[in-house]
């Protein structure tokens, strides 16, 4: 499923000429629901995401910052200066997970049927 949805975030959002991020399960990730890493892989943990718009939606939000242009550079300084919460990639990140969720969520829908 996890996989249908990065392809769907790849066609709706774009991709920035990167290469597919490999996804990958991680239920050890203590009080967080995703995590992406800079080697092109998205962590994501289906024990935080108890609904399927959680899992879409963090989906979306690593698959984010996959695309973000100077994330690796500038990631650890930018949440230094504006806190996690009002970091630009995270406000980013957040934007698109609330503004494609449904469009990614219905497109996987249609893969399935």
């Amino acid at each position: 499923m996890g996989k249908l949805v990065i392809k769907a975030s790849r066609e709706i959002i774009g991709h920035g000429n990167k290469p597919i991020p490999k996804l990958h399960i991680r239920n050890s990730l203590k009080n967080m629901y995703g995590q992406y890493c800079y080697s092109h892989k998205i962590f994501i943990n289906p024990s935080q995401c108890k609904k399927m718009s959680v899992f879409v939606g963090v989906i979306i939000h690593e698959y984010t910052h996959h695309i973000q242009k100077g994330l690796k550079q500038n990631y650890d300084g930018s949440v230094k200066k504006y806190g996690y919460y009002d970091c630009p990639f995270e406000v980013e990140a957040n934007e698109n997970a609330k503004k494609y969720k449904k469009k990614v969520w219905k497109k996987v829908k249609q893969e399935l049927s």
